[in-house]
């Protein structure tokens, strides 16, 4: 069939028409092909269905390709995953716990050979030629050839007495890739085909770097729709490396541009530099880190022998693949980075080869990267990255998982017990990423080492500051640079972001430090837990303002079973049958109702008019619901309250004045704050913080971007969105004290922001205040308010954020010194 392909694909009508898929079958076996991208399918003519998704292109329809995706990986890991899948039908012991590690040996083996023969590693087509020449009919005994082959590559030529003549032709490999017991599934005719399609790619332009996490995907069924779409971009790696110690070494490499024995030094210090990555996966962050080390040592290479008029008389590298160490809980992805730092090593070899004429032979292999396949949680990192020796360094960079305490599963969470149990007081909260900061912390204290990882910017806000950092850096660590708030993004087809931050830890030192924000990347003489330019505070939580601003409680929660709440129309029947009803329905806001214009209503009733209300009907009935709900609940608190149930669960702040609401979930996108001045007769849900009679310059203040930019770093996150706080948010918001005429001013401007929202009516918060579409003169009244605001800060307006911030923490630090004595309210955030 594969000639009956090869006949169809060179075909003239084939060229001429064009078409979407090309297909031949024997009755038993189907193979298809994409002309376009040369994607083959082969399967059983009865599970022909079973592919549908493959046909998809004869039906005018185009399956996803990432735009960056390199054509060669792509189809080499769709190759290798039909292969995969076609040797664990066939071998179903293969895919049990006990066998898969030998599974992914052998894949891993068997890329390894497929890349060795077409970079020239091996003779071209050396292995597929040999195993294809004694696999028998339809790759019945491939399984006994490729055994022989991987025996023979694990062995000195003189010892292959009992392995096949044919054998001899194979090189010694060595490097621990061949080490160990060898086994081969049975082959099939399916499964053959695979093998022999995945040997005709060309495998000399495959990206380890990519490819490693392509091939990853292979032994996870659940990712086989996004192939090639998960892996962290070459950029994305940079952003963490680079400030870690790449540009530290550039900045070395251009002060000794024009002094030999100044280069050889900086020669000598690449030698000694180990990098660690303790989430490696399938070794993205190492290959990328061992590629640009191997850069600017033949960068130093190539200006010596200018400087010298000779050739230098290393012939080949002295950065070792020994050098890079990495823990990966998945045991293929932990052999697919190994594999990717020989591919590495091999094409930064060609390089050095091409520029100076001389390379070290590719076999045998040396040692390879130190990976482990273990929980990076349980294990001593030491055990796996020993402790630098005189004269080396250690970094360790990564980007290990971050995942939401909601989110965690019980062996997780046990994880994150097993790390900070005993030594942290309150963990449970933390995101699964504080871990690998913790034990990180541990491992460069008081050693020439440093570390920087990705985290999501949870472990930066809110209730991790003070709970987790004080634990990470204690006193003799610091922040050395961050790369604060950008969005970490995949190629995957639904391109998903999450805000994240890099975060680089050090020993305490002079060294410069640096913050890089928005794409702008200045010094900063400190940054604090929140990755900002200011002063190391920890925003704690308080019961009052300690700016003595208004007081802020949350809404009302009624525990209700739905009783108590009423939509328009509901209000408006049992209005309509007893107009004396509508005394004790009040109109009912939660975030949704403020920020989107709907309107939901309330029953609201108090001890002075209990009795009028149980006379109405359509109100007894609904207050008898909520006795029922609460008696049914498995809470003992809200049982009791059934003795009371006309009326909310808990009651906060009564209707009776004009409020301000603010919802305590927002969208980050929005350019300032949702709050709304609401009138007296207005219940609010605990959806929303309220001030309750507060006067109005305090919507001036929310609805500003210096309190959003607070907001933002000192309260937690739901997800990407802001989550407002009272205690430690407004709370704890710095403001200068203000003038009476300033007062009125901000009190002005409150109603100028108010006035400019009606003028837009209907149009709702979410409308005017939807980035792309706020109207130019309500953006413009709230320029004016942020120009009157910072003005009392500092005479001016701000320039940007970091600015806003330092200010802000220099205002909060000072407030929290003065008060030190006569603090007895605070409570740890």
């Amino acid at each position: 069939m594969d000639a009956a392909i090869e006949l169809l694909r060179t075909d003239k009508k084939t060229d001429q028409h064009k078409p979407a898929i090309l297909i031949a079958s024997d009755g038993d076996i189907v193979v298809a092909e994409n002309p376009a991208t040369r994607e083959t399918l082969r399967c059983a003519f009865n599970e022909l269905h079973r592919h549908f998704g493959f046909f998809l292109p004869a039906a005018g329809m185009t399956r996803f390709k990432a735009a960056d995706e390199n054509e060669v990986d792509v189809r080499a890991t769709g190759k290798l995953a039909r292969l995969y899948d076609a040797l664990l039908k066939l071998n179903p012991d293969w895919g049990t716990p006990e066998r898969r590690h030998e599974l992914n040996q052998f894949m891993t083996r068997l890329i390894f050979c497929l890349f060795a023969e077409d970079v020239g590693i091996f003779p071209k087509d050396q292995f597929s030629r040999l195993t294809v020449n004694h696999a028998g009919h339809k790759g019945a005994e491939a399984h006994i050839a490729i055994t022989h082959a991987f025996q023979a590559m694990n062995r000195p030529a003189s010892e292959r007495e009992d392995l096949p003549g044919w054998t001899h032709e194979f090189e010694y490999v060595n490097g621990g890739l061949f080490a160990g017991p060898i086994d081969c599934p049975v082959f099939d005719a399916i499964a053959w085909g695979y093998f022999r399609d995945s040997a005709e790619l060309d495998w000399r332009d495959i990206n380890p770097d990519i490819f490693g996490s392509m091939i990853q995907t292979i032994a996870e069924a659940d990712k086989r729709g996004e192939l090639g779409m998960h892996y962290t971009s070459v950029p994305n790696i940079l952003k963490v490396i680079g400030p870690l110690f790449l540009d530290d070494l550039d900045s070395d490499i251009d002060k000794a541009w024009d002094k030999p024995a100044a280069l050889e030094r900086v020669l000598r210090r690449l030698s000694r530099i180990r990098v660690f990555d303790p989430a490696c996966g399938s070794g993205n962050f190492l290959v990328i880190a061992y590629r640009e080390l191997r850069v600017r040592e033949m960068k130093i290479l190539d200006r010596l022998k200018a400087l010298k008029g000779e050739t230098q008389g290393q012939m080949w590298s002295s950065i070792s693949l020994a050098s890079f160490h990495g823990i990966e809980i998945t045991d293929f992805a932990a052999e697919t980075a190994k594999l990717a730092l020989f591919i590495a090593e091999y094409q930064a070899n060609s390089v050095m080869e091409k520029m100076f004429g001389a390379a070290a032979s590719p076999l045998p292999l040396r040692d390879g990267g130190h990976i482990v396949c273990d929980n990076a949680l349980r294990i001593d990192w030491e055990d796996v990255c020993p402790p630098p020796r005189e004269d080396e360094e250690v970094y360790i960079a990564g980007n290990p998982p971050f995942l939401g305490s909601t989110y965690q599963s019980k062996a997780q969470k046990t994880d994150l017990a097993f790390v900070f149990s005993g030594q942290v007081q309150s963990y449970a909260a933390f995101d699964f990423v504080a871990a690998w900061f913790f034990k990180a912390s541990n491992y460069i204290r008081a050693r020439p080492a440093k570390a920087a990882l990705v985290a999501t910017n949870s472990i930066c806000q809110g209730y991790s500051v003070a709970a987790l950092w004080p634990h990470v850096l204690g006193e003799d660590l610091e922040i050395g640079f961050a790369h604060k708030d950008f969005k970490w993004r995949n190629n995957a087809a639904s391109n998903a972001a999450v805000v994240c931050s890099i975060i680089g830890v050090r020993n305490r030192s002079g060294a410069p430090k640096r913050l890089i924000v928005g794409g702008n990347d200045f010094a900063a003489p400190n940054i604090n837990t929140y990755l900002s330019n200011g002063p190391d505070v920890v925003v704690a939580a308080d019961r009052k303002s300690i700016f003595d601003l208004p007081f802020m409680d949350y809404g009302n929660k009624p525990a209700d079973g739905g009783g108590l709440i009423l939509s328009t129309e509901e209000r408006d029947r049992i209005v309509s049958t007893h107009p004396e009803a509508a005394e004790f329905i009040f109109k009912y806001l939660g975030s949704k109702e403020v920020v989107r214009g709907e309107v939901r209503h309330c029953i609201w009733i108090t001890d002075d008019n209990l009795e009028r209300a149980l006379k109405l009907s359509p109100i007894a009935e609904r207050i008898n619901e909520v006795r029922q709900f609460r008696l049914a609940s498995p809470k003992e608190p809200t049982r009791r309250m059934a003795e009371r149930p006309f009326e909310f669960d808990q009651i906060r702040i009564r209707p009776g004045k004009s409020s301000l609401f603010i919802p305590r979930h927002t969208s980050e996108n929005r350019p300032f704050l949702p709050v709304d001045l609401v009138a007296p007769d207005t219940v609010s849900s605990d959806a929303n913080m309220v001030l309750n009679g507060a006067p109005e310059w305090c919507l001036a203040l929310i609805a500003s971007r210096l309190h959003l930019v607070w907001i933002g770093t000192v309260c937690g996150r739901l997800e990407s969105r802001f989550r407002y706080s009272n205690t430690l948010g407004w709370n704890t918001f710095p403001v200068p004290k203000f003038t009476e005429a300033q007062l009125k001013a901000l009190n002005a401007s409150a109603r100028d922001i108010l006035k400019t929202r009606y003028l837009h009516h209907p149009k709702t918060i979410a409308d005017l205040y939807d980035p792309e579409k706020m109207p130019d003169d309500l953006r413009e009244v709230h320029r004016r308010n942020d120009e009157l605001l910072e003005t009392m800060y500092i005479g001016r307006p701000f320039k940007t954020d970091t600015e806003r911030l330092e200010k802000l923490f220099k205002l909060y630090a000072a407030r929290v010194e003065k008060l030190k004595p006569n603090k007895t309210s605070k409570e740890t955030a």
